[in-house]
């Protein structure tokens, strides 16, 4: 478990979702992804910002509700991105995983976004590591 990375676990299919895309667009893309965030590229591949459903809900709700306009990505998403690099262990992560902390992380390798880690992700590969160490 002390070798495992980041890279290891991460998801690497990810939503191009650009701060013009649209609030439905948005939620579809996490959707089809199983994700509960993703990423905001600018048109060069460049993070811009995080959207997840949590800055989702309530303009859906709004929106829902009163059958009005559109939203884009830009008008919800964070912009204040924390990333984690392929290389850190993922107990180290796991560590940092605390209450008022993000449940999702872009994966970055220098500037290049290269996936996505999720709680669950580290979850799996610490219930992973446990289940291998009940057979030996």
């Amino acid at each position: 478990m002390l070798n495992t990375k980041v890279k290891d676990f991460m998801q690497h299919k990810l939503p191009n979702i650009t701060p013009d895309t649209e609030m439905t667009t948005a939620i579809a893309e996490l959707q089809k992804f199983k994700l509960l965030g993703a990423p905001v590229f600018d048109s060069n591949k460049f993070l811009v910002g995080f959207i997840s459903e949590q800055e989702l809900l309530k303009p859906l709700m709004q929106s829902s509700y009163f059958c009005d306009g559109v939203v884009k990505v830009s008008q919800l998403m964070q912009t204040e991105v924390v990333t984690v690099n392929g290389d850190t262990n993922i107990i180290e992560l796991a560590e940092q995983m605390r209450p008022g902390k993000p449940k999702n992380y872009p994966v970055v390798d220098g500037e290049k976004v290269i996936g996505m880690i999720s709680r669950a992700d580290i979850l799996k590969a610490l219930y992973d590591n446990y289940l291998a160490c009940q057979t030996h």
